[in-house]
């Protein structure tokens, strides 16, 4: 039996208890470890150390590194690949799946389908850009995450009044095509050649965004074979074995809105398809070790 490494915030979400647990079962041991509160030395040796202990024993690591911590999370798999260590992605996975504009740029050059995207760190540039596209329009800060700092504006009028007040705040932002939904996306995990689940997110009453963040509930779904085809090409974009992929349906067909390396496990449980999801992204994470 082998060993697993679960690196991630101290406040442990409930997908990550969902993992420990699962992972208790099938490896020896099974280390948590709050990703702050581990150091990284450079001196004569390189190292990373937790409790005076190295973290390079281990057979497999396993990351939850959130967009919140991903500065210091970078570092840290960095370091983690440096020394060859198994895990699902690289360092560069967390550069491009915490920054909007990197993970629309990198799946794209895959050829998987996106909705157009304007990138501008400027108030004067936005204000030209938003003159140019038909309304309504998706506004999202670069590092927003489970629907939060995402807005729908439906004029011109109110996406200047945005631009101000991100103006003020000194925040990059990406201006989205709207692709018109029911108040729905889809959800496909990978783990390696596999999907492990899929579901629809529909959003509440009154809410265009579907994340589960917001009040959005998940209902069985069946990738088709093109949607099945487009999350490996976007997990092989942003260089993990491991992620969500979500996707909105269009007149054109499906397009991917975001890529997730965390992906939630709390309402996969409640779907049919989705009871033992951690159990499958364990199994992955231990058959890796045999390779």
């Amino acid at each position: 039996m082998v060993n697993l490494l679960v690196l991630a915030p101290k406040q442990k979400s409930v997908s990550t208890d969902m993992l420990i647990s699962a992972a208790k079962k099938m490896f020896k041991t099974v280390e948590f470890v709050p990703l702050k509160e581990v150091a990284l030395e450079v001196s004569e040796n390189f190292g990373i150390i937790y409790e005076d202990d190295s973290l390079l024993d281990y057979d497999y690591v396993l990351p939850r590194i959130d967009s919140r911590h991903a500065s210091f999370g970078y570092h840290i798999i960095k370091m983690l690949d440096f020394f060859n260590v198994k895990k699902p992605y690289p360092a560069e996975s967390i550069l491009i799946a915490h920054n909007k504009f990197a993970t629309i740029f990198e799946i794209k050059k895959k050829g998987v389908p996106v909705p157009k995207t304007m990138y501008t760190a400027s108030q004067k540039s936005a204000n030209e850009i938003i003159e140019l596209m038909e309304f309504p329009v998706v506004i999202k800060l670069v590092s927003s995450f489970g629907g939060k700092g995402v807005l729908f504006i439906e004029g011109e009028t109110a996406a200047k009044s945005v631009f101000k007040t991100l103006g003020v705040l000194k925040q990059d932002l990406l201006i989205e095509d709207y692709v018109p939904n029911p108040g729905e996306d889809i959800r496909g995990i990978v783990a390696g050649d596999e999907i492990v689940a899929s579901f629809k997110r529909v959003a509440k009453k009154g809410e265009k965004r579907s994340n589960f963040f917001l009040g959005g509930k998940p209902i069985d779904y069946n990738l088709t074979k093109e949607e099945e085809e487009i999350c490996f090409k976007a997990a092989e974009a942003v260089k993990s074995k491991i992620c969500a992929i979500d996707m909105i349906q269009s007149e054109d067909g499906p397009k991917v809105i975001e890529v997730n390396l965390n992906p939630g496990l709390k309402a996969i449980s409640q779907t049919k398809t989705g009871k033992n999801v951690a159990e499958k992204i364990v199994r992955f994470c231990h058959n890796e070790t045999k390779r």
